[in-house]
Order: C-alpha cells, then structure tokens, then sequence
C-alpha cells in the first residue's frame, strides 16, 4: 500500500525577490506614457453627413 506524505517548500525572501524580477517586467526610463488618441468615428461620421451627394459636372 502507498503512503502518501505532503511536503511543503518554503520559499526565501531571497527567492521571492528572484521571482518577482522574472515575472515583473522593468518599465522603460526613456519612453513616454501613452498617448491620447480621441475616438475618429465621431469625425467621420461628421465628414459623412457635411459632404455633398454625388458629385456635378461644372458648367460649360
């Protein structure tokens, strides 16, 4: 019959401090945050509804 018996690992402040830098990704120093860019549904649907209809032939 198997005996089954639960281990437990302890993990070192060292080890810890180890982990957080594999999984925690250093920010960049010389970019910029991002930038807003404003949603541009609202100017085309402006730009649709300015334009004319077809278009004319100038008079002659």
């Amino acid at each position: 019959m198997p005996v089954h018996t639960t281990t437990r690992t302890v993990a070192t402040p060292a080890d810890v401090e180890q982990l957080g830098a594999l999984v925690a990704e250093p920010e960049c120093a010389l970019t910029d945050p991002p930038l807003h860019v404003p949603n541009a549904a609202g100017v085309l649907l402006a730009l649709l509804l300015l334009s004319t209809g077809t278009p004319k032939e100038p008079r002659k």
